[in-house]
């Protein structure tokens, strides 16, 4: 199970990024990670991959400190060089830690072993985006963080891409972490979602995550979220997120959503 307890974070004293964040996950489950920009989504994941120093709150992992466990990320935009004439083989050599996995059997996992002497320039968004998965399962990591892996590719690209991570959860047991902005794709693949926004509104299972209550989450102030999770349903109390929340955040939410 990763677990993480009262997790807040901040840049400044007068910019908070995180405010209190828990949650759990099961080991080998897909926690789905949504949320307007600016809502603290990558500060979380620089968290639990030691990027960003604790504050304050705990991560752990099967109740041990997530230093000893063994992580990939793969971060919002991988700033490769493209005038580099560097191989798909070389690619997958840049690794920090001794690898636990050959390269060929990391490309044929994700399906392009063929692509292995191209050039990473060549390739397609969706080819390049599991060139970096392959080079991540090198290691064999218990948690495979990513941050937004879909952006740039089509809708059947993010389909088969995220059936490759749904196929890493249950075949190799892997516990994932994704960000990203396809609510569609998140609903359907996840198996828990954690709605941010600097603070949280959790759910146990996607099942309990509607399409009106996400509007309302990026529409309203997480605070307004509240009076649903005090039992009133989203119709008694829509009328008053729409007059209560601020025109800054409202244009906001519905430029992200």
């Amino acid at each position: 199970m990763l677990k993480a307890k009262q997790l807040s974070y901040a840049y400044s004293e007068l910019a908070p990024a995180l405010e209190n964040i828990s949650f759990t996950i099961d080991k080998s489950q897909m926690l789905g990670i949504i949320g307007p920009n600016g809502g603290g989504k990558s500060t979380l994941l620089k968290l639990i991959v030691g990027l960003l120093p604790m504050q304050t709150g705990t991560l752990e992992f099967n109740e041990k400190p997530l230093s000893q466990t063994a992580l990939a990320y793969i971060p919002q935009s991988q700033e490769l060089n493209d005038s580099l004439p560097m191989r798909v083989s070389d690619f997958l050599e840049l690794i920090p830690k001794k690898a636990s996995r050959s390269l060929d059997e990391c490309l044929d996992r994700v399906g392009i072993l063929d692509k292995k002497n191209d050039l990473m320039r060549e390739l397609s968004g969706g080819q390049r985006q599991r060139a970096l998965l392959a080079r991540a399962l090198r290691c064999s990591p218990e948690i495979l963080i990513l941050d937004e892996p879909t952006t740039g590719l089509d809708g059947q690209g993010q389909d088969q891409l995220m059936q490759l991570l749904k196929s890493l959860q249950h075949e190799e047991k892997t516990t994932i972490v994704v960000v990203d902005h396809n609510l569609g794709q998140v609903l359907k693949h996840a198996d828990k979602v954690l709605c941010l926004n600097k603070s949280h509104h959790w759910h146990e299972s996607k099942e309990l995550l509607t399409k009106n209550i996400i509007e309302d989450i990026y529409h309203c102030e997480f605070e307004h979220i509240r009076l649903h999770e005090a039992g009133a349903t989203f119709d008694d109390h829509h009328h008053e997120c729409q007059h209560d929340h601020s025109h800054e955040h409202d244009g906001e939410g519905k430029k992200d959503a």
